[in-house]
């Protein structure tokens, strides 16, 4: 919703963080997001400056699971941004971001708009899905409907973890097709019984 439609001009670039990483593993995975040619430094100092300078063209950093991010982290990205002559702005989502960002008061100051992505009204949840992946482009609105009813809910984030799912079974088991009985076995990994 954030990047539906950046500024001309503006670059935009999706950083793929591990689930608590330290500050040089988000520096290397900016590095690896604005796709800057060679080796990732062995120094940090070196690594900084060839960010910084790729950051002098206008760009949004993408920070998935922004929650996760131990302060260091968040302080890390705040430093980028601070930087004189770096053109960035930074998207970072997920749910409970707010609280993590405000654990670092100097980033908090500098958020522009809280974004909150609510359910997807059942209108919307066929739509949604096949723009969002393949896969599901060619599932029968009913199937859809039937998916959401019994798993998804309207819920982002569960459809994206469905077809991660999803994909990796098609991918890795000998004949497998989508159908309800393989469909019914993902929903359990997504909501286990109580």
């Amino acid at each position: 919703m954030a990047l539906s439609d950046p500024p001309v001009g503006w670059g935009v670039s999706w950083v793929r963080v591990p689930v608590r990483p330290s500050v040089s593993e988000l520096r290397r995975a900016v590095f690896e997001a604005l796709v800057l040619p060679g080796r990732f430094p062995h120094r940090s100092a070196e690594a900084d400056e060839r960010i910084v300078g790729a950051l002098d063209e206008a760009r949004v950093l993408v920070v998935d699971e922004a929650q996760r991010l131990p302060a260091p982290c968040l302080e890390y990205l705040q430093s980028l941004w601070d930087r004189p002559q770096a053109r960035m702005a930074l998207v970072l989502c997920g749910a409970g971001s707010e609280r993590a960002v405000a654990r670092v008061p100097q980033l908090a100051s500098r958020v522009c708009a809280w974004q909150e992505v609510g359910r997807l009204a059942g209108s919307e949840v066929a739509a949604t899905v096949s723009a969002f992946h393949p896969l599901w482009a060619g599932v029968a609105g009913g199937e859809v409907a039937w998916i959401d009813q019994s798993c998804t809910h309207g819920v982002f984030r569960t459809w994206a973890a469905l077809t991660t799912h999803l994909q990796n079974a098609l991918l890795t088991v000998p004949d497998a097709t989508m159908d309800r009985a393989l469909l019914r076995r993902l929903f359990r990994r997504l909501s286990p019984p109580a």
